[in-house]
C-alpha cells in the first residue's frame, strides 16, 4: 500500500504542474498547420527574445519590398505613439517564444503578427493600432508589457497599410500633411483607408479574425485553448475597442480603452471637431498667439485645452517658423491631414479644403448618418471597459469625446460597466512631453494605461471592481477611494500648473 506521505506528496507535485503557466516547443508546425485554411504569407520564427530589447522583433521601416515607401514603416509606428526612452515600457526579462506573421487570404495586406511565449499564462491580449499605422504599432505600449507577463499578444493592421507620397494633380485623394506656411504644406500623402474596399468597419472584422487566429494558433501550440482574451487599443484602435464590446461580446472578457474615438452622427465627432480648430488658428495666430483674442476663445468653446508653448521651442514640434505653439504642432501634424482622410472616407464626394469642411450641411444632404451606421459609438457595450484619456489631448479633445462616450454609456444604462480615469495634463501624442517636442507641462498615459489592464483583468477573473472614475492629479496614481481623497471624477480644469 503506498505511504500517505507519498499519495500527498504525489498529489502536491500534480497541483503545482497543473497551476503553473503552459509551456511549449519552439516549433512551428503546429501553428502553421492550424492557420493554414485563412491566411496567407504566414511565417513563424523561434525567437529568443519576443520583447522589443530584440532588434528582430520589428521589422525596418520600408522593408516590404512590394510596397512604396511610408506604406509599412512598424518601428516608427511603434515610436509614433509611445514615449522615447528611457519612459517606454521597463524591459525585465527575456521571453523566448514564437513570433508569427501573416495576412489573410482575401487581402494579402490585412496583416497581422502573433506572439506565443513559451511560458504562457493561458490568456491573449489584443492590441489594436491608432491610427492607420502597422500591426507593430504598440509593440512599445502593450506587447512589451504584457509578453512580460506571460500573454499571448496578437494584433493587426485593421486591415489597411498606412500611406504613400502623392501629387495632388494626378491624385484627388491626395491629401496634405499641413497648410501653409508650414514647410510641411508641399507634402501629400495617398491613404489606404480612402482606397475602395478599405473602410472603418473592416477594422471591427479583422480585428476579430486576428483573434480567432491567435485561438486557433494557441490551441494547436500549447494542445489548450485560451482562457481569456481581453482588447487593448489607443486612438482609433480605443474605438474599435468600444465597438466590439457591444458588438462582439463573446468574443472577448473586456478591454481598456486609451483616448479612444468617439462617433456620432449629431455630434461630437472628428468632422465636426477638426474642421472648426482649423478655421478659428489663423485668427489666433494672426493675433500674436493672444490669449485674449476672439480665436483664442473660439477654440476652447469649440472643447479643446488651453494653448501652451515649448521649453525651448524646437525644428520638430512647428515645421514653420518657430512659434513653439502646442495648437501649431498639432495643426501642422494631425488636424489638416486627419481631417482630409477622414472626410475622403466618410464623405469622398466632398472636395474642397479640410478647414471649409461644413459636416452640418452635409450630413443630410449628403446621407452621411447612413455613412456613419456601424461605426458610431453607442454607449452599449456588454463586457467590462476601462477608458483612460488625458485632459491635455488636442487632437480628440477628452470633452468631445471620452467624456460624451461616458455619458452615452450612462444613458444606456451600463455604467456598472465602465470606468473613466482622466488623466491631468495628458495628451495624446506621449513623446509631445520630451526633449523633441518639450511641451513640458504634459503629463504621460502610460503607467495609467499599464495599470487600467491590472485593474480590469483584476475585476474579470478575481471579482474585484476597480476604483470610481477620477480624476488622475499630476504625478498621482489611481486610488482605491477617489472621494476620501477629493478627487471627482472629471477634471475641474484643462491644464494645471
Amino acid at each position: 500500500m503506498l505511504s500517505r506521505r507519498w499519495c500527498w506528496g504525489l498529489a502536491c507535485a500534480l497541483l503545482m504542474l497543473f497551476c503553473l503557466p503552459a509551456t511549449a516547443r519552439a516549433d512551428c508546425a503546429a501553428v502553421l498547420a492550424s492557420l493554414s485554411r485563412d491566411t496567407v504569407d504566414v511565417q513563424c520564427t523561434a525567437s529568443p527574445d519576443l520583447t522589443t530589447a530584440n532588434p528582430a522583433t520589428i521589422p525596418a521601416d520600408n522593408s516590404r519590398a512590394d510596397l512604396p515607401q511610408y506604406a509599412f514603416t512598424p518601428r516608427t509606428d511603434a515610436a509614433a505613439v509611445a514615449p522615447d526612452p528611457p519612459h517606454r515600457t521597463a524591459i525585465t526579462k527575456v521571453v523566448p517564444g514564437l513570433q508569427v506573421t501573416g495576412g489573410m487570404k482575401d487581402d494579402r495586406n490585412a496583416r497581422w503578427v502573433l506572439r506565443l511565449p513559451n511560458a504562457w499564462n493561458g490568456r491573449i491580449v489584443v492590441g489594436v493600432p491608432g491610427g492607420f499605422r502597422s500591426e507593430y504599432t504598440s509593440d512599445y505600449i502593450v506587447s512589451d508589457d504584457v509578453i512580460q507577463r506571460g500573454y499571448a499578444y496578437v494584433s493587426t493592421n485593421k486591415g489597411i497599410l498606412n500611406f504613400y507620397a502623392s501629387n495632388p494633380v494626378t491624385d484627388p485623394l491626395a491629401c496634405r500633411l499641413s497648410p501653409p506656411p508650414a514647410a510641411t504644406s508641399g507634402l501629400y500623402f495617398h491613404f489606404y483607408l480612402n482606397d475602395a474596399g478599405d473602410t472603418i468597419r473592416e477594422w471591427f472584422r479583422r480585428t476579430r479574425e486576428a483573434t480567432a487566429l491567435a485561438r486557433l494558433a494557441a490551441s494547436a501550440h500549447y494542445r489548450r485553448g485560451a482562457e481569456r482574451a481581453y482588447l487593448f487599443g489607443i486612438s482609433n484602435g480605443g474605438h474599435v475597442v468600444r465597438r466590439l464590446l457591444a458588438d462582439a461580446p463573446d468574443e472577448y472578457d473586456g478591454g481598456v480603452d486609451w483616448e479612444g474615438v468617439y462617433w456620432s452622427s449629431l455630434g461630437p465627432n472628428i468632422l465636426i471637431d477638426l474642421p472648426s480648430a482649423l478655421r478659428h488658428w489663423p485668427e489666433y495666430r494672426d493675433s500674436g498667439l493672444s490669449p485674449a483674442s476672439a480665436g483664442h476663445q473660439a477654440m476652447l468653446d469649440a472643447g479643446y485645452p488651453p494653448d501652451i508653448f515649448a521649453s525651448p521651442p524646437t525644428p520638430s514640434n512647428t515645421y514653420s517658423p518657430l512659434l513653439g505653439s502646442f495648437w501649431e504642432t498639432h495643426l501642422n501634424n494631425y488636424w489638416d491631414v486627419t481631417t482630409c482622410a477622414f472626410v475622403q472616407e466618410i464623405d469622398p464626394g466632398y472636395d474642397g479644403a479640410p478647414e471649409d469642411y461644413d459636416y452640418g450641411s452635409r450630413r443630410l444632404a449628403f446621407g452621411l448618418n447612413k455613412a456613419l451606421t456601424g461605426i458610431v459609438t453607442t454607449g452599449w457595450i456588454d463586457k467590462p471597459l476601462l477608458t483612460v484619456h488625458g485632459t491635455m489631448d488636442a487632437l480628440l479633445p477628452i470633452e468631445r469625446h471620452a467624456r460624451p462616450f461616458r455619458q452615452r454609456v450612462i444613458a444606456a444604462g451600463r455604467a456598472e460597466l465602465h470606468r473613466l480615469y482622466e488623466v491631468q495634463n495628458g495628451n495624446h501624442i506621449e513623446r509631445f512631453k520630451q526633449s523633441s517636442y518639450n511641451f513640458t507641462e504634459l503629463e504621460f498615459l502610460q503607467p495609467h494605461a499599464h495599470r487600467a489592464f491590472s485593474l480590469l483583468v483584476n475585476w474579470v477573473e478575481k471579482g474585484v471592481e476597480p476604483p470610481p472614475g477620477q480624476c488622475i492629479p499630476r504625478g498621482g496614481a489611481i486610488v482605491s477611494n477617489p472621494s476620501a481623497q477629493r478627487r471627482p471624477e472629471h477634471c475641474p480644469a484643462l491644464l494645471v500648473p
